[in-house]
């Protein structure tokens, strides 16, 4: 199991998953149930450090922004 912090508008929190997709699943479920607005989930381990968001890309003006 991995660390993760997930970040909302209301605050962060530490939460363990397997891998990427299950942080993601997980931080998801966990937004959506407790209602607060997701933003983005951290990995830091080390000197390995990376950001999973969500984006939405618009395919007429090619446009990438975050939901």
């Amino acid at each position: 199991m991995y660390e993760y912090i997930c970040f909302t508008k209301q605050g962060k929190w530490k939460f363990y998953a397997d891998n990427d997709i299950d942080a993601m699943r997980t931080a998801l479920y966990y937004c959506w149930r407790d209602g607060e607005d997701f933003i983005k989930v951290e990995f830091r381990k080390g000197c390995e450090n990376y950001t999973l968001s969500i984006f939405h890309i618009d395919n007429n003006n090619h446009e990438c922004f975050t939901l």
